[in-house]
């Protein structure tokens, strides 16, 4: 079975490419841990895609979203390419459910709250 269940904040606005084929892309920030010596969190950036998206998650995803703490499901998917200097390179991503997407946490501001991620 491949499924990631992710929950994190997003670090920055999502990305819209194409007109007739449209692909969001956005990365989730999802916190990993704590550096015991250096009392650090330890965070984890999550490449995520969702293709054709509707318009409500363009919005969601793409205005003023740094911050905004949100949950969603979907599955890892890897690929292989070729680069334009001919070598070969490799791409890991959550290709999300776009129905599973939520929008859990964003104070008035537009900032994080500053609760604490279990």
């Amino acid at each position: 079975m491949n499924k990631f269940i992710g929950v994190g904040t997003l670090p920055r606005n999502g990305i819209l490419n194409g007109s007739d084929k449209k692909v969001l892309r956005f990365t989730l920030a999802t916190l990993i841990g704590r550096n015991k010596k250096t009392k650090k969190d330890i965070w984890s950036y999550v490449p995520c895609v969702v293709f054709k998206p509707s318009e409500g998650t363009i919005n969601l995803l793409t205005v003023d979203t740094k911050g905004v703490m949100i949950g969603l499901e979907g599955r890892v998917n890897t690929s292989k390419y070729e680069a334009k200097d001919h070598t070969t390179k490799y791409s890991t991503e959550v290709v999300v459910d776009e129905r599973s997407i939520r929008l859990l946490q964003v104070t008035v501001s537009g900032e994080p709250a500053k609760d604490k991620v279990a």
